[in-house]
């Protein structure tokens, strides 16, 4: 599974058309195929705007290309958001599997001398 996450700065007088424009980018995201979960969330800033950030996960590498295109940096927006946000990093991980042992193996306590 990828994991894709994008962090976007909206500046305070463009919260409210980013929030409206990005639900559309929210019901566009769950019709595609291969998409396992999607989750908006924001952090509101001091000076009114917001940091939002959109964390996608896929089934397979496939499937976000056949969303994304070939460029994975680049964000897939829809249109009219990407003139709502400031600055827009885009990321790409790996997930662990919560049924790989190896992956969350407790390591035994090391003794002391006594």
């Amino acid at each position: 599974m990828i994991v894709r996450v994008l962090k976007a700065r909206v500046s305070a007088a463009r919260v409210g058309a980013f929030n409206a424009v990005f639900r559309r980018q929210l019901a566009l995201l769950r019709q595609q195929p291969g998409l396992l979960y999607v989750k908006l969330a924001r952090r509101l800033q001091p000076d009114g705007g917001e940091e939002a950030v959109l964390f996608e996960e896929w089934q397979d590498a496939a499937s976000l290309y056949a969303w994304v295109g070939p460029n994975l940096t680049e964000p897939r927006l829809v249109p009219g958001a990407r003139e709502l946000i400031d600055d827009i990093v885009v990321a790409h991980y790996e997930a662990l599997a919560e049924d790989d042992e190896e992956s969350f193996a407790i390591l035994p306590q090391s003794r002391g001398a006594t």
